[in-house]
Order: structure tokens, then C-alpha cells, then sequence
């Protein structure tokens, strides 16, 4: 290459563009950082055989094409007929959509994982071979399964709220507040008044009241009611129950046999069913909860048998979220895991190993002194060009 040339060719590369390796270094540090932020935990292994459960979900926007009302510019879907909704677990959307349109859902209960089932077969991208869970590869029959027991909604396409809006992190400024029963979000502009975050632990939209019947026979001053007129919250009430049941008579027929002295005495009727308001609820209302609402759902026969033919046990009990386990490693930089790595080796590894290590560095610092010595800048080109030049000897 002639003075010129190089001149020429140093000319095209904007100042903007170069790195020096010690500002390398710090951006790599960096990002090691946040990918510990964001990605605390182990992503070894999938949900799927834990059933369903109530977890961190997350949908591929890549591997699935919403309906039309759904698309959106500027998302590849590698679909080309509109599919089913699916979700998948933390590590499935770590292992096997690297590099994909990926959509956090938080939460949601009673979920199995969907990766390599028939709603989901994860598409090749770059560090993944595709059309296969990576995490499920030994399991028989995975694509003609379909988790029937899954429920979906616009969630999945990365829309929420009553308004069916597209969530982008970016240019959202208002605050999302979750369903605790439904598990949507709604933007607190949507829902209206909103009472101070101290002053209540759940939120459960008026959707949600209207549906379940159980929501308005609950009998407590822990929650706060808020009156919707005209689509939105225009009055709350604090510590105050739905409806004043002070002057109702106790429940009725009450078992005569023997329980536990915990176990909560289940009557037969319900007294609050037989009000025609709370019943017919033609006042649509929001409830926002105080912690310890939940000891005051009623647990007569009538509500029980509501409240497991809607699926909502985990109103009258705890239920466990599924997490991702702790990965320690996460708090060390690439190099100190690499150190740690090779401690666990046995000895004829780790030498060979470090041997390795020797050589590619040998290499490196050879190949790039004549760079230092010039004042050339290194492209990504010539990084490719040492690496092949490598395997090529290897």
C-alpha cells in the first residue's frame, strides 16, 4: 500500500469511529455491567417440565407474525403467515432467541413455556441453528404439542392497556400499573385517578370487577374503590369497602362438622349474593387493594366453587413465582469467569488451555505491531482477516 493509498484509505474512517483499545476495554466493562443488570440469572434450563406455573414470560415478535391490526414497521418477522401467540421462559428467550424481536410480559400465572412446541419453533438467527428449542433438543414429540392450558392476549403482540396501544419503552412517559388479576397493563392516564403508590399494594381493573362477580362480594375496609364515569376513575374513596354490608346478618347454615381450628369455617350461603348491586354491579369501578385484602375473600361454598371454575385459586392462597436462579458469575467480568473456568479444569487441561491462550496472544501482538508502529487504525476487516489467517494455521 502506497503512502497515498493509506492516507486515502485512513481518510474514510471517521474520527467518530475510532476506538482506542483502552476505551474498548471500558465499554466492554460496561456492558458486562448491564448484562448483569438485566440478565441476573442462569439460563440453563427451561420451565417446560415444571408444567404450569406462574413465571417471567416473554414473547419473539421474529419467530411469530401477529395479525395485521398487530404489525408493526420496523419488526422482521420471519414468518410469513399470521401465527398463533406464544411465550417462552427467560431462558428459552435467551438461548434460543439471541438476536430476535423480543417482548418482556413480566409475569403471568399458569404458563408452560411454548419454545419448540408447535406455536413456537425458533428461527435461525446468528448463534442459533433454528427450528429447534436449544434447551429441549432430547425431548420426543415437542411440535406436536400445543400448551392448551395457556391463556394469551394482546400481551403477546406487545400491546396493552384498555386503549390496545404498542408498549415502547422509548417514547412511553406515562406509568404502567399491572392487573393483579387479569396480569394486563394499563397506563395510569387510562385508568384516571389514581390514589398515591403508598396507599395500596394491587391494582384490579374494572374489566376484571365486572367479570368475576367474587371481586365485588369482598368485604373489607383494606382497598380503595374508584368510581369510573365516562371511561375513567373521576373519584376514590379510601379504606372503604365496596358496599356497607354492616348492617348484613352473618353467613348462613354454617357446616356443623369438625375443622381444623385454622381452617377457616366455610358457611353454605353467601348473603351478599342475594344484594341485587352487588350482583348486577352496573357501576363500573376500579379497586385498588391494601395489603391483607386478600384474608377477606369470601370462602363460602358459592364463592369457592366461583372462584375455582374462573381459576382464581390464587385469590385464597400464596402462590410461588418461578425465577430464574441466582447466577453469581454474573458480578465478574469475562475474564475473571475465564480464571475461575480454568481453576475447575484438571491439570492437563488447564495447561493446554493456557498454552492456547500463549499462542493466540503471540499472534495477536505480532500481527498487530506493524499497526502500532505505522499509526494505522485496525478495522473490523483486519480482525477478520488475523482470525482466518489463525484458523487457517490451526
Amino acid at each position: 500500500m502506497t503512502a497515498a493509498s493509506k492516507n486515502e484509505s485512513d481518510a474514510d474512517i471517521s474520527t467518530d469511529a475510532i476506538v482506542t483499545a483502552c476505551g474498548y476495554l471500558t465499554a466492554q466493562a460496561d456492558l458486562e455491567r448491564e448484562a448483569a443488570e438485566v440478565l441476573s440469572g442462569k439460563f440453563d434450563e427451561c420451565t417446560f417440565d415444571q408444567g404450569y406455573v406462574h413465571q417471567p414470560l416473554y414473547a419473539c415478535l421474529t419467530c411469530t407474525r401477529p395479525p395485521e391490526k398487530y404489525c408493526q414497521d420496523g419488526i422482521l418477522n420471519t414468518v410469513e403467515q399470521p401465527s398463533e401467540p406464544a411465550g417462552m421462559c427467560y431462558s428459552c428467550s435467551i438461548e434460543c432467541h439471541t438476536g430476535h424481536h423480543i417482548v418482556e410480559l413480566f409475569t403471568k400465572r399458569h404458563f408452560r413455556c411454548d419454545c419448540g412446541t408447535q406455536r413456537l419453533l425458533p428461527q435461525a438467527s446468528e448463534g442459533s441453528s433454528g427450528q429447534c428449542c436449544q434447551l429441549k433438543k432430547l425431548r420426543t414429540g415437542l411440535r406436536n404439542i400445543n400448551n392448551s392450558g395457556n391463556t394469551y392476549s394482546h400481551n403477546f403482540w406487545g400491546f396493552y392497556c384498555r386503549c390496545d396501544k404498542f408498549y415502547d419503552a422509548s417514547t412511553e412517559s406515562g406509568e404502567m400499573i399491572q392487573c393483579f388479576v387479569c396480569n394486563d397493563w394499563f397506563h395510569d392516564a387510562c385508568i384516571g385517578k389514581v390514589p398515591d403508590e403508598e396507599s395500596y399494594s394491587d391494582y384490579i381493573c374494572r374489566e376484571c370487577v365486572g367479570k368475576h362477580a367474587i371481586l365485588r362480594y369482598i368485604n373489607t375496609n383494606n382497598m380503595i374503590c374508584g368510581t369510573v364515569v365516562d371511561s375513567k376513575v373521576t373519584h376514590i374513596e379510601a379504606n372503604s369497602a365496596i358496599y356497607d354490608t354492616s348492617t348484613y346478618p352473618a353467613h348462613v347454615e354454617k357446616d356443623d362438622t369438625e375443622e381444623p381450628a385454622k381452617k377457616k369455617t366455610r358457611a353454605t350461603g353467601c348473603r351478599q349474593r342475594q344484594d341485587s348491586d352487588v350482583v348486577d354491579a352496573k357501576q363500573p369501578f376500579d379497586l385498588f387493594m391494601v395489603d391483607g385484602w386478600k384474608e377477606h375473600v369470601c370462602t363460602c361454598i358459592d364463592c369457592m366453587r366461583e372462584i375455582e371454575c374462573s381459576n382464581l385459586e390464587f385469590l385464597v392462597k400464596e402462590e410461588d413465582v418461578v425465577e430464574p436462579e441466582e447466577d453469581e458469575s454474573r458480578s465478574e467480568s469475562l475474564y475473571e469467569s475465564a480464571l475461575r473456568q480454568l481453576q475447575t479444569m484438571d491439570r492437563a487441561q488447564a495447561v493446554d488451555a493456557a498454552a492456547a491462550y500463549h499462542t493466540l496472544s503471540s499472534r495477536l501482538k505480532d500481527y498487530l505491531r506493524p499497526f502500532a508502529a505505522s499509526g494505522k487504525v485496525v478495522t473490523n476487516q483486519d480482525i477478520h482477516t488475523f482470525f482466518e489467517q489463525h484458523d487457517k494455521n490451526n
